[in-house]
């Protein structure tokens, strides 16, 4: 076991390479720790070198910059409080300059340059009318103690060279593996081009190679250095140098050697030395060749450098955290007072006048501002949960639930704000309901009043502005801030004036969880889509453990279950149907409320209207299932008019494996127009708006792909659209689209097209058979529809059912076309075919003579349907013996 106190030297790394080449010149390595600070999310390498303990970190994947390395160092020294000092070791691109020939492969070490510590921040500065850009941010000199090893090992290798190309062979011909990239490159790899000359943005090896585009440099005879090491002046900023004219400016006028992305995030954070070996000259040619000798190097350079350090001069520096503490005390009230003016000041002229002295110090007490108390009924959802602890712990500073209204997130919030409270003591919570303007501006208000800021209830001040800087002051304490119903993305993703996702904090004390039915809005405010957590509805058994929570004891399981199911494992649909038994017991059980909510559509929209069940919801929110749906219809036919079309379209088909191939033509108000008449256009047009919509809906959790070209939604939500479509009197267009699609859709019937039947059946079945009285065309479209049926149903032998589909085919053709048009002769040319598939001789007869009677004298006796006519009709008579 390796204890975190016997550790000295913090060494961080920003890449993956840099820490491969950092860990060959570890001397020893040591077992992992078994413990680190609770938020401490860097994964360490531990080990001796020389006689020094040493601590490796390197930076999260794919991150970078001033900010990711000053969090590594900040959370190392949480870890490992006893480290004295740090390196920053690794790689950075080059500067070269008629003053110093700084090469790919050489090393340049931070020193103190003129008035400047060694490292100064190039993107940091200010802007004078008329004046250049003056950069203000020169960071602190390396630890004196470091600087000292540094003259001496600069006086050896001046007296002595240096070893590190030898070294570096050495450890790889013991390692085969890393020789490919960790090698020396040859030195025609080495090519410095012109300052003007422009690159592709993907060059690689393939780049221009003509001598008129490098300068001209002489080859470095024996008695050079090579690796060359320069010391000076490292310049870091949030962004790649990859401006060969820029760099020489800088090189020439501040005397800049080398470029990188991290070390103005430590220094004057964790005091270190920062060590670059050089893989480009940071201009916008990309080669990727040189970085792994120039991390080797650059960790040579500073295994050499540790080496020169006798450890009881380590043991006698100061703690990093016992210099940072110090400093912080000594500051602490001039950084209180400071940040008070200059609050004050972005908010108005400080009223002197004021004559009220309030708790200076009340922002960093700790602060509890709920709307809602501990749910005694809460069910457990461990996949969710364990999901929210492990963001909270990790780097992420926001996160979201996102689900469709009625699913439970803000009941997971409500009882995680109180888990929060309850494990970190010291945390404060604050609760912000989101769902429009007002709400969010009157929650930030609460928040003012519970800090007692300064002139928060002067109305030239703007309180929400007011209310961020002061959380995001380094000396507020700790909180999470729960931002509930944020679902309208106008308000949060609109113009900047009025966008209230500027008013949300950005510090590193702060944990934010949203809540949101839109995905769309929580991608805008994480900033990332693996910080969103899909909230779908309960399984079968947390359903069922609501239910007995909601009602006491439920006593009849089967019932139960069954309930749990039909309204799909919904928490606010469980919790409405728990409330309205639970007020009419011993009258209403969980069976009679079942038969209820089965026997009739009414009678499921009355059930599903009853406003009672959460109590964790803001007054003047509907507890109904009916209700809280149709805010969110409303909202999508408000904002997505088309999204809103294709819902209302699905909600025509059965809940499962609705075939995307039929979702078309949703947007046009003509439901008669063919699906077969659209040119190939149209068809791209309607395949991207089909892709947008199915995307809108998908983010409000409404539907979701169920397999490739097939989408499903829960039956509740499909029977909720209906009703709500019913409401606003567009239940019979969507029905008529409906229909008119079916029948273009839905195949003949003939062998090859059984496996599409098999699939459009039940869709198609309840409506085409429905007796509803409804248009000529609704008419046509289903007599269509069930001819079609029949014959699938005649030919995989059905024939009893077929039979009947037969009949109502004939009745409605009959009904809307007439007895002798060529359509309604086909229908009862198929319901005579069910007729002689089960032996009914003379029905079939009969049926058959009058379809070929009236074909003659309709179609004329060579018209092919008459013909076949004849034709059913012999076979009929030859079945008979005749």
């Amino acid at each position: 076991m390796s204890d975190p106190k016997s550790y000295t030297v913090g060494w961080i790394s920003a890449i993956t390479i840099e820490s491969v080449a950092a860990q060959q010149f570890l001397d020893e390595r040591h077992d992992p720790p078994d413990y680190v600070a609770q938020r401490d999310n860097n994964v360490y390498v531990l080990g001796r070198i020389g006689r020094h303990y040493v601590v490796m970190a390197a930076l999260p994947d794919g991150e970078y910059g001033i900010t990711t390395a000053a969090t590594v160092a900040r959370d190392m020294l949480h870890s490992f409080p006893n480290i004295r000092f740090g390196l920053m070791v690794g790689i950075g691109g080059g500067a070269p300059t008629k003053k110093s020939d700084v090469r790919l492969g050489d090393i340049v070490v931070s020193s103190r340059h003129g008035d400047k510590g060694g490292v100064f921040q190039y993107d940091y500065g200010k802007t004078i009318q008329d004046q250049a850009f003056q950069y203000t941010q020169f960071l602190e000199q390396p630890p004196t103690l470091l600087r000292s090893a540094v003259s001496a090992l600069k006086a050896l290798h001046e007296a002595e060279g240096h070893e590190i190309d030898r070294r570096i062979n050495d450890i790889l011909a013991g390692k085969p593996r890393l020789r490919k990239k960790y090698s020396r490159p040859p030195s025609e790899c080495d090519q410095l081009f012109l300052s003007n000359v422009q690159h592709r943005e993907v060059c690689g090896d393939e780049c221009v190679d003509s001598p008129e585009h490098f300068e001209l440099r002489l080859d470095r005879s024996e008695e050079d250095d090579n690796p060359a090491i320069h010391y000076g002046l490292i310049a870091s900023a949030n962004q790649l140098m990859k401006d060969a004219k820029l760099r020489d400016q800088l090189a020439e006028k501040e005397g800049v050697l080398c470029f990188e992305m991290e070390a103005a995030g430590l220094v004057n954070h964790f005091p270190c030395l920062v060590i670059r070996g050089i893989c480009d000259y940071s201009d916008s040619h990309k080669n990727k060749i040189w970085q792994g000798y120039a991390a080797m190097v650059a960790a040579a350079y500073a295994k050499d450098l540790l080496l020169q350090i006798p450890p009881n001069k380590v043991e006698h520096e100061k703690r990093i955290v016992d210099a940072i503490d110090g400093l912080q005390n000594g500051l602490e009230q001039l950084h209180q007072t400071t940040n008070e003016i200059l609050v004050s000041i972005q908010h108005g002229v400080i009223d002197q006048r004021a004559k009220v002295i309030e708790d200076a110090t009340a922002y960093r007490k700790t602060h509890y501002i709920m709307p809602f108390t501990l749910d005694p009924e809460f069910v457990q959802r461990p996949d969710i949960w364990a999901w929210m602890c492990n963001q909270y712990a990790g780097p992420a500073r926001r996160m979201a639930l996102v689900g469709m209204g009625g699913f439970g997130k803000s009941q997971l919030a409500i009882q995680f704000a109180i888990y929060t409270r309850d494990e970190s003591p010291g945390t404060s919570i604050f609760w912000v309901h989101g769902a429009t303007t007002v709400t969010f501006r009157e929650s930030y208000r609460a928040i003012a009043e519970a800090l007692l800021l300064p002139r928060r209830t002067d109305p030239e001040v703007n309180l929400l502005g007011l209310v961020r800087d002061w959380l995001q002051r380094r000396d507020s304490s700790q909180f999470l801030m729960i931002l509930d119903n944020a679902d309208d993305a106008s308000i949060y993703a609109g113009n900047q004036e009025t966008c209230l996702a500027q008013y949300l904090p950005k510090c590193d004390h702060s944990k934010i969880l949203i809540t949101s039915r839109k995905r769309d809005v929580a991608e805008k405010l994480t900033g990332n889509s693996k910080n969103i957590h899909q909230i779908i509805t309960m399984d079968h058994e947390q359903a069922l453990d609501l239910l007995q929570k909601r009602l006491g004891d439920i006593g009849d399981e089967i019932h139960a279950r069954d309930l749990v199911h039909v309204l799909d494992h919904i928490p606010l649909a469980i919790s409405q149907a728990a409330a309205y038994i639970h007020r009419r017991a011993p009258r209403v059980t969980i069976q009679t409320y079942l038969e209820q909510f089965n026997s009739s559509r009414r009678r499921k929209q009355g059930l599903l209207r009853s406003d009672k069940g959460e109590l964790a919801r803001y007054d003047g929110v509907s507890n109904s299932v009916l209700l809280t749906w149709q805010v969110t219809f409303e909202q999508i036919q408000k904002e997505t008019p088309r999204a809103a079309s294709l819902l209302s379209l699905m909600s025509q088909f059965q809940p499962q494996n609705i075939p995307e191939s039929m979702l078309s033509r949703y947007g046009d108000a003509d439901t008669r127009i063919s699906v077969s008449s659209s040119n190939a256009s149209d068809n791209k047009r309607q395949e991207d708006n089909l892709e947008d919509d199915l995307d809108v809906l998908d983010g409000y959790s409404l539907v979701s792909l169920s397999t490739t070209g097939f989408h499903q939604m829960h039956s509740l939500v499909q029977f909720c659209t209906r009703t709500w479509l019913e409401g606003i009197g567009d239940a019979k267009h969507w029905s008529s689209l409906f229909l008119n699609l079916a029948s273009a859709h839905f195949p003949s019937g003939d062998f090859e097209t059984w496996a599409a039947c098999r699939i459009l059946l039940p869709h198609v079945e309840e409506i085409a058979m429905s007796t509803t009285a409804t248009t000529e065309t609704d008419l046509e479209n289903r007599g269509e529809i069930l001819t079609k049926m029949s014959w699938y149903m005649l030919t995989i032998g059905e024939y009893s059912e077929a039979e009947k589909v037969a009949k109502e085919a004939v009745r409605m053709r009959q009904t809307a076309m007439g007895l002798n048009h060529p359509s309604t002769l086909i229908s009862m040319a198929n319901l005579a075919s069910t007729y002689r598939n089960q032996g009914r001789w003379k029905d079939a007869e009969e049926l058959e003579v009058q379809v070929m009677e009236t074909s003659k004298t309709k179609l004329g006796v060579d018209h092919p349907s008459t013909l076949t006519s004849m034709a059913n009709l012999a076979l009929t008579f030859s079945n008979q013996g005749q």
